[in-house]
């Protein structure tokens, strides 16, 4: 056999390949007619859902940026209630960081009406989704301090403080105002040489009548 006769032979074979496919493919379908339907069906159906599924977390996203918007605006007009409800819907409907900054003012509103271990509980579910959201770690552990404190819990208010000054840095004004309450509450908590740390702190780095308060609180521990 020569290689031109060789060539078309395999020619030959793959086009009666095709054929042979194509037919059994056409037979199979016509006797199993319903199946072929039902499967295009369910094809067009999956991806309808996937399409409604992104249409609806683009659609939910904008709902939940509007309920924070008009939530976080009640807030600031001191309407803690109607806002607190706000931020509940947004928290018990959304993921992401949405959910976690909504449970985050959600504790704030909690703070301000001094009810202080529905806080505590709130800001501790913020800092559970903290990796979705981390702009409010620190604040969200010094309200957790705060609404400790409410409960007299002193010696987890002070950790939950010593761990946000660790978040702040130490150029934020914040930081030795941060240190220093921890401080105050580990003194109240009865630990004196974690108080002593946290007022010598203030008292060599600090500013002001911060400085001036720290160095007489250390002074009265000693």
């Amino acid at each position: 056999m020569t290689t031109t006769t060789a060539r078309r032979a395999k020619k030959n074979l793959k086009e009666d390949q095709l054929v042979t496919t194509t037919f059994r493919l056409t037979e199979w379908a016509q006797a199993h007619f319903n199946q072929v339907i039902i499967g295009v069906v369910a094809l067009v159906a999956v991806v309808a859902i996937l399409v409604f599924v992104a249409n609806s977390r683009e659609s939910g996203a904008k709902q939940a940026q509007r309920e924070m918007g008009s939530a976080i605006t009640m807030m600031v007009q001191g309407q803690y209630a109607t806002a607190k409800g706000s931020f509940q819907q947004v928290a018990d409907h959304f993921g992401g960081a949405q959910g976690a900054a909504a449970r985050f003012f959600l504790a704030e509103c909690e703070l301000h009406q001094n009810d202080y271990k529905a806080a505590a509980d709130s800001y501790d579910a913020y800092l559970a989704r903290v990796k979705d959201y981390p702009l409010f770690e620190a604040s969200a552990l010094v309200g957790k301090a705060l609404a400790l404190e409410g409960l007299q819990n002193y010696l987890e208010a002070a950790n939950s403080m010593a761990a946000a000054v660790d978040k702040i840095d130490v150029k934020d004004p914040r930081h030795f105002d941060t240190a220093y309450s921890a401080g105050e509450f580990y003194a109240k908590a009865g630990r004196t040489s974690d108080a002593l740390k946290y007022f010598d702190m203030v008292a060599k780095d600090g500013t002001g009548d911060l400085k001036d308060r720290a160095t007489v609180s250390a002074a009265l521990l000693k």
